[in-house]
C-alpha cells in the first residue's frame, strides 16, 4: 500500500474524491526544481562550431581590414562567445531552463510507503490532527504516463548526499531528474506518481508559490483504508466518516495512538456507528 498524509483541512479529498498532483515548484524541497543537467559534449560541439564561424568571418575579411586592432577584437569576441556558451549551458542553468518548460505541465503526487512515521504524522497532518489515506497501489489509477508517454507505476525516491548530474547517457535519467532528494528527507519513504495531462482550465486558484492548484479525480476503489491521527478531533472524525458514507466507501477506519512503551505509533480499528 501507499499512503497520503493530509491535514484536517483537507477532508475535501475524501468528500470530492479529488487530489492534487503538485508542480515541482510547489514541493517543499528547494532543490526539486534545480536539477543539474550535464550536456558537456553538446557544449563543446556548439562552442567549436561558433568559433569556426568567427574564424571563417575573419578569413573572408578583406586584407586591408585585417589590422592588429581588428584581430584583437576578434580574439575578444572569441573569448566572449566561449564564456557565454559555457555560462548558458552550465548544468544548473540548463536544469532551470528545463524545469521552466515542464513544471507547468507535470504534476507529482507524493506518497509514502509508511503510515507509521512520527515525523510524517507531525509535519503533514498538523501534529496528527489530520488523517492518512491508504491506497491500493495495484489499482489502475497508479498506472500513469511518464514524459515519454510510457505507462509507469509510482517511482521510489532515491535519497543521496550528493547531487547527481543528469545526462542522456544515464539509462535511469528520468529517476535521477525527478526522483532524487537530499538524504535529510529519507524518513518520508516517498514514492511519486506523475501526471502529464493536467487541465489548467480547471485551476481553483494559486498556492503560496503562485502555481495553479488543480485537483484530479481518483476512483474510490483505489482507497484501501483510512487512518485518523492520534490528535484527530471528534468533529474531524465525523467529517471523514460522513465523506466515506456519502461516497459509499466501505473501508476500514483506524485511529492512531502513541505506544505506551516504545517510540512508535499503533493503530486500533474504529467501530462503525
Amino acid at each position: 500500500m501507499l499512503f497520503k498524509y493530509l491535514p484536517k483541512e483537507r477532508v475535501d479529498v475524501l468528500e470530492n474524491l479529488k487530489i492534487r498532483f503538485s508542480p515541482l515548484r510547489s514541493l517543499n524541497d528547494p532543490f526539486e526544481s534545480l536539477p543539474l543537467i550535464d550536456i558537456e559534449d553538446k557544449v563543446e560541439t556548439a562552442v567549436e562550431d561558433l568559433l569556426k564561424e568567427l574564424d571563417q568571418i575573419w578569413e573572408r575579411t578583406p586584407i586591408s581590414e585585417r589590422t592588429p586592432e581588428n584581430k584583437q577584437l576578434l580574439e575578444e569576441n572569441r573569448q566572449a562567445v566561449y564564456d557565454g556558451a559555457r555560462s548558458a549551458m552550465e548544468p544548473s542553468v540548463v536544469g532551470q531552463g528545463l524545469m521552466d518548460i515542464i513544471s507547468d505541465n507535470l504534476g507529482v503526487l507524493s506518497l509514502s510507503r509508511s503510515n507509521t512515521s512520527l515525523l510524517m504524522w507531525s509535519h503533514y497532518t498538523g501534529s496528527s490532527t489530520g488523517y492518512v489515506i491508504a491506497f491500493d497501489e495495484s489499482h489502475d489509477f497508479f498506472r500513469q504516463h511518464d514524459l515519454k508517454g510510457n505507462i509507469v507505476r509510482p517511482r521510489p525516491v532515491i535519497y543521496t548526499e550528493k547531487r547527481s548530474y543528469v545526462s542522456e547517457k544515464h539509462h535511469n535519467w528520468y529517476q535521477k531528474l525527478l526522483c532524487e532528494k537530499p538524504l535529510e528527507w529519507a524518513y518520508e519513504e516517498e514514492e511519486r506518481l506523475f501526471l502529464t495531462h493536467i487541465d489548467k482550465n480547471s485551476s481553483i486558484g494559486k498556492d503560496e508559490y503562485e502555481m495553479d492548484i488543480i485537483l484530479t479525480s481518483f476512483p474510490k476503489e483505489a482507497i484501501s483504508s483510512v487512518y485518523l491521527g492520534y490528535n484527530c478531533s471528534p468533529d474531524t472524525q465525523k467529517k471523514i466518516e460522513a465523506a466515506l458514507d456519502s461516497n459509499n466507501i466501505d473501508k476500514p477506519v483506524y485511529r492512531a495512538a502513541m505506544s505506551k512503551r516504545e517510540y512508535k505509533i499503533e493503530f486500533e480499528a474504529v467501530q462503525s456507528t
